[in-house]
């Protein structure tokens, strides 16, 4: 399983204020996601969970994300773990490819990376690795340089603006 993002500027830049997450990423279009049979995930009610997870096709059920506040039981009850415990994350907007994704370099549309350098010395290890014509490509990806604390170091090609 492959999980995505769909997430405003401002949700994700909250994600890295709040440490939750690394300031790196990889942007692709939705239409490659559709493409490798992904999609946007499907929120579930907790209450509804065990009946949903076991009677859709593996496609549909690998997108499935339960929702739900948590609940308290009443005295002498005994609730599933899937019940008592919070599971709530639309802010993430996530979308998810079952299985695997594979992709080429001319799929990624941006790249979010942690310092200026960070795209110059992976570009110098994939010359190393595969040769010059795929570092060149993967140093014209255009990317934006994202700090920990989620504020925008460096957008030369306007990608956060």
């Amino acid at each position: 399983m492959v999980c995505l993002t769909e997430s405003s500027k401002a949700a994700v830049l909250e994600l890295l204020r709040e440490r939750r997450y690394e300031p790196c990423g990889i942007g692709f279009a939705k239409q490659l996601v559709f493409d490798k049979n992904g999609g946007p995930a499907l929120y579930v009610r907790g209450d509804e969970w065990e009946p949903a997870t076991a009677s859709l096709p593996y496609p549909l059920r690998s997108r499935l994300v339960r929702f739900w506040p948590g609940a308290d039981a009443d005295p002498g009850e005994l609730l599933p773990q899937h019940l008592r415990t919070t599971s709530e994350w639309l802010h993430e907007r996530e979308w998810r490819v079952p299985l695997e994704l594979r992709f080429g370099w001319g799929d990624v549309k941006f790249l979010i990376v942690p310092h200026a350098g960070w795209q110059a010395f992976y570009a110098n290890w994939i010359e190393a690795w595969a040769g010059p014509e795929y570092a060149a490509v993967f140093a014209a990806v255009p990317a934006v340089v994202l700090d920990d604390g989620g504020n925008v170091l460096l957008d030369q090609f306007g990608i956060w603006s």
